[in-house]
């Protein structure tokens, strides 16, 4: 029968022996990330070609200046509301459905390309002229996102007022 292991003997390493077999491991490590590396080294020298890197350093060694100035600036009265009314404005963005904006936004675009076009603002319309143009269908297609729009303004600020 055999005899019972009591004790096992582990075997110490040199410092110089450790120090092989974590460089070991760096390079395995460097080997298998080699593209990534290379990308992250490309990156770095444009950063540093650009100036950003100098600008980081400056950035760092001064972080005490730059981190009171930023507290600073933040705690003047008018920063609370512009940092409100940015996450609001991020808010209402975020419940928008992308396709409606894309939609408003295209015909914002198409109105402003219209209005560049015409070069007499100040001509005066009349009320005929004013009822032919609503017989045109982007015309009254306008006026319907408009008033549909005024529409749903009115029941968010009614709402607003009994809440």
């Amino acid at each position: 029968m055999a005899r019972a292991i009591r004790q096992i003997e582990k075997k110490q390493l040199s410092e110089e022996e450790e120090r092989a077999q974590d460089l070991q491991a760096i390079i395995k490590q460097i080997a298998e990330n080699r593209e990534a590396i290379e990308d992250t080294l490309i990156i770095l020298k444009e950063l540093h070609d650009f100036g950003v890197l100098d600008m980081l350093k400056g950035l760092l060694r001064t972080r005490e200046k730059v981190g009171a100035i930023a507290v600073e600036q933040l705690n003047q009265t008018g920063m609370h509301n512009i940092i409100k009314n940015g996450m609001s404005t991020i808010q209402l963005l975020s419940d928008m459905d992308s396709d409606q904006i894309k939609t408003i936004f295209n015909g914002v675009n198409k109105g402003l390309e219209r209005m560049a076009e015409t070069s007499n603002y100040n001509e005066n319309i009349g009320l005929w002229n004013l009822y032919k143009s609503t017989k045109d269908i982007e015309v009254r297609n306008s006026l319907n996102a408009m008033i549909q729009f005024l529409s749903g303004m009115g029941e968010g600020l009614s709402q607003k007022h009994t809440s």
